[in-house]
């Protein structure tokens, strides 16, 4: 039995120094503090927003990240874990805000659907009388 002993005690020992080994090296990888937030924008008939602006900010309203969505309306970004504020603007639509939060190692995906910006007012246009007129006018009037 003493054997066997010595010899489990003598494995453990190079386990033990191995890994210790292996973590100074840096070969194992250490667990992540990010995770990835996954945004896609779309409209109301859920189709994607291409060039869609979106920001990122902290839950203090401090700007991470501005990032444009690509054709298929996605964008993809690493941060830390935590909660962040999504903001989502493009010149058709109007804007939105989203929160969401981000666990180590995980993905977070959420979907923003943007509805069409109302056309604005109509502008008529003016054309000031020529100065012809307003001499005339004037005269017109007795003046």
């Amino acid at each position: 039995m003493t054997k066997l002993q010595t010899v489990v005690g003598f494995g453990a020992a190079l386990v033990t120094i191995a890994g210790t080994a292996l973590s100074l090296v840096g070969i194992t990888s250490p667990v992540s503090s990010k995770g990835e937030v996954v945004a896609v924008v779309q409209d109301r008939a859920r189709q994607p927003v291409a060039a869609a602006t979106v920001e990122i900010y902290t839950p203090q309203d401090a700007l991470v990240t501005t990032l444009t969505a690509e054709p298929d309306g996605r964008i993809v970004h690493r941060v830390r874990e935590g909660r962040y504020r999504l903001r989502v603007t493009h010149p058709q639509f109007n804007g939105e805000s989203r929160h969401v939060e981000v666990h180590a190692g995980e993905r977070s995906e959420i979907r923003i659907l943007l509805a069409a910006r109302p056309p604005g007012p109509a502008v008529k246009t003016v054309m000031a009388p020529s100065p012809g007129r307003i001499q005339k006018f004037f005269r017109d009037l007795g003046f």
